[in-house]
């Protein structure tokens, strides 16, 4: 109550001032106030409001994403195959509705061999190999939710707006099993979680980065053609990559 009470003489005061003030010579300060007379009240209910609803953190966004189409070319590497190294190709096509969310399409292409523990393992053990299958391709439609845009100063020169976000998609994937008697080629359901962070330098160009986990339920072989039992079943294989490309914004 004491608080309530001082604003308002505050203001009534300050009120009062402006109006005296503003008044020309020879003339009361109360034949001007018809004109200048704050709204104490509006202005008592504004203060104690509980929030503001048109009120933003960021009221200017230097770089927007709403409402625009976007295309991504992207290379990187996988960094939790026991198997298979070499790098992976990104291509990327999508759409923000608004500042939050938006829609893509992403195809993956791997160029991967045997790393160089399989190598080892088949150069010690003759024709044996171990029982492994080697990523070929996915295309995966995903959802992205952005509930992070900050800026950074850069060496106190020049100031770096990003933004970063968290994706889910469902698709397929494209693998190859591999067998002494012949390369058999499958394709299974994939889901997909990844984070998404990109820094834009102008109107239409970004940089992206994506931190990449796929999960695939991949039918398994035994290598040796006359292994018993040769058919291991299906196995939940997590495929983990990061993919670092440049972005335009349209």
């Amino acid at each position: 109550m004491l608080k309530k009470a001082l604003l308002v003489i505050i203001l009534a005061t300050a009120s009062q001032v402006q109006a005296q003030d503003s008044a020309p010579a020879g003339k009361p300060a109360t034949e001007q106030r018809g004109s200048d007379k704050l709204d104490i009240k509006k202005l008592e209910q504004k203060y104690w409001a509980a929030k503001d609803d048109d009120f933003s953190v960021v009221q200017n966004r230097r770089y927007t994403k709403a409402q625009r189409f976007f295309g991504t070319v992207a290379g990187g590497v996988p960094i939790n195959d026991p198997f298979s190294a070499g790098t992976l190709l990104g291509l990327q096509v999508g759409y923000f509705f608004n500042e939050r969310w938006g829609l893509d399409l992403t195809y993956t292409s791997g160029n991967l061999s045997d790393n160089d523990s399989v190598k080892n393992y088949k150069t010690l053990n003759g024709a044996v190999s171990p029982n492994y299958n080697v990523f070929n391709n996915s295309v995966i439609l995903s959802g992205t939710f952005v509930p992070l845009y900050a800026k950074m100063s850069f060496l106190d020169r020049s100031i770096i707006y990003f933004d970063m976000g968290i994706s889910l998609g469902v698709g397929t994937t494209g693998y190859t099993i591999k067998t002494d008697d012949g390369d058999q080629v499958k394709s299974a359901f994939s889901y997909q979680i990844g984070i998404v962070q990109q820094i834009f330098f102008s109107e239409n160009f970004a940089i992206r980065a994506d931190f990449l986990n796929r999960f695939t339920n991949e039918e398994q072989l035994k290598y040796a053609s006359n292994a018993p039992n040769r058919d291991l079943g299906t196995k939940l294989i997590n495929d983990t990559a990061i993919l670092l490309g440049l972005t335009y914004w349209h």
